[in-house]
């Protein structure tokens, strides 16, 4: 598993949702809270946050099989995040 530990400040960030709005600001949301991220790489680039990785797991698949928009590629991954 990935792990994103680098951003695009010197800020020292207190949660890790600004810390993924901060390392991805591209993002077109990032929802949730936790360590763990499932990032959908597709049409637009989404982030959830969870707090157990049986939850992101989960996440991962549901989109994994239906698919996270009317532009899914399946270029889904699960990362994990230290801020």
């Amino acid at each position: 598993m990935k792990t994103y530990r680098q951003h695009r400040c010197a800020r020292k960030h207190r949660t890790e949702r600004a810390f993924m709005r901060c390392a991805l600001p591209r993002a077109v949301w990032v929802v949730g809270e936790g360590a763990y991220a499932v990032i959908a790489w597709c049409r637009v680039t989404t982030v959830s946050l969870h707090e157990e990785l049986d939850s992101a797991e989960a996440s991962k698949r549901l989109i994994d099989n239906h698919g996270c928009g009317g532009a899914c590629r399946g270029a889904h991954e699960i990362v994990l995040v230290e801020r």
